[in-house]
């Protein structure tokens, strides 16, 4: 009990807001790697980026060859959180590729931007597509709504978003803060935002309803604030358990690979060399 009470005590620091990490390292190392090479965790993520552009390619040509126009796939968060997917997923297969072949990043510097920009997509990415997830198949599935052309898709994509993140979530090694739940409520708002103007500009659905989910109709001003209040504490408790999940991984790969490790991450040296060892950057 006592552990759990430092933890938080540690995790609600002001300094944990920021986006700093000691060790850099955990940006581009799996948590399942006893060895210090990159090139593991960008071949996962490469493959993970091509999953994710892969179901975006194929929601977007099925709108194409559909009667229905191609600017309502833009209007469902279902597909904000596919991009969001997608530039996560890039974003951290951009990190493991430069430090693959530039070496590692020194601790001694802040960490770079795409780092940064990585972990915040990240921390929104992972606890919004199990939230969709949870959206589609508690709401919208029984409502016969879909976001998709043809049912077999729709069913597929809200099943694929999720996995894609989870497996993203249990290949990493950085952690996920409690206090960095600020990240996907700020864009959950965003997208509010966007439904309340869609709203007003009067927006319709390809039925043409004028709503995107007919469980946030503003016409009911009343019941839409209900469900998105409902929505932002799930997006809460799916952020407690990712960061949930991070815990259980690192604890059960240190257990694993603890005992066979011979081989220790040293910062202030490259991870590929031509000829001579780079050196680090920050």
């Amino acid at each position: 009990m006592s552990a759990i009470k430092e933890f938080f005590k540690a995790e609600f620091q002001l300094r944990m807001v920021g986006l700093e990490h000691q060790k850099p390292s955990d940006f581009y190392l799996s948590a399942w790697q006893s060895t210090r090479s990159a090139l593991p965790l960008l071949i996962w993520r490469a493959l993970l980026f091509l999953a994710a552009l892969g179901i975006i390619l194929t929601s977007v040509i099925m709108y194409i060859l559909s009667p229905i126009p191609l600017g309502y796939w833009f209007i469902y968060l279902t597909h904000w959180g596919l991009i969001l997917i997608l530039c996560s997923t890039g974003f951290g297969m951009g990190v493991s590729a430069r430090c693959y072949f530039k070496g590692p990043i020194s601790p001694d510097f802040a960490l770079p931007w795409y780092v940064k920009t990585y972990w915040v997509l990240y921390n929104i990415s992972v606890p919004l597509a199990f939230l969709i997830t949870v959206f589609y198949w508690t709401l919208l599935y029984e409502a016969g709504i879909q976001e998709e052309v043809g049912q077999g898709l729709d069913i597929a994509i809200h099943g694929l978003n999720s996995l894609v993140m989870f497996l993203l979530l249990v290949s990493s090694s950085h952690s996920t803060r409690v206090v960095h739940v600020v990240h996907p409520i700020i864009f959950s708002c965003i997208y509010v935002v966007f439904n309340v103007f869609f709203y007003v500009a009067g927006g319709t659905d390809p039925l043409g309803n004028p709503y995107v989910y007919p469980v946030v109709d503003w016409t009911n001003p009343g019941g839409a604030i209900l469900t998105i209040f409902i929505t932002l504490l799930l997006l809460i408790c799916l952020h407690l358990v990712t960061l949930g999940l991070s815990v259980a991984r690192d604890s059960l790969a240190n257990r694993i690979l603890r005992p066979s490790v011979t081989v220790h991450v040293n910062e202030d040296i490259a991870l590929r060399t031509r000829g001579e060892a780079t050196v680090s950057e920050p």
